[in-house]
């Protein structure tokens, strides 16, 4: 909300954790009307910007079993994910 206001507090769904030290390093970040919560291990997390709490959807990339520390990065249409092993561009 505008004035800081807490609006829901949630865990996401199923196991996020999956070794040591904290489940997200990653700060969430808003396009489009959606929150995008990068974990280490479990995938990424697309949670509607809205007064209630709905998992849009839930995304991991197969090949790559590595830890997923930073930070997405958005530009135009296109979301930057960086794990420990590469740079992934994901556009529609």
């Amino acid at each position: 909300t505008e004035t800081g206001e807490e609006v829901y507090r949630e865990r996401l769904p199923g196991k996020v954790s999956g070794g040591k030290g904290k489940p997200i390093y990653a700060s969430p970040v808003l396009a489009d009307g959606k929150l995008y919560c990068v974990t280490r291990l479990a995938g990424t997390f697309v949670i509607e910007a809205a007064p209630t709490f709905k998992v849009l959807a839930h995304n991991k990339l197969a090949k790559d079993d590595s830890q997923f520390n930073a930070t997405p990065a958005i530009s135009g249409n296109a979301l930057y994910l960086r794990s420990d092993d590469a740079l992934y561009r994901i556009e529609q």
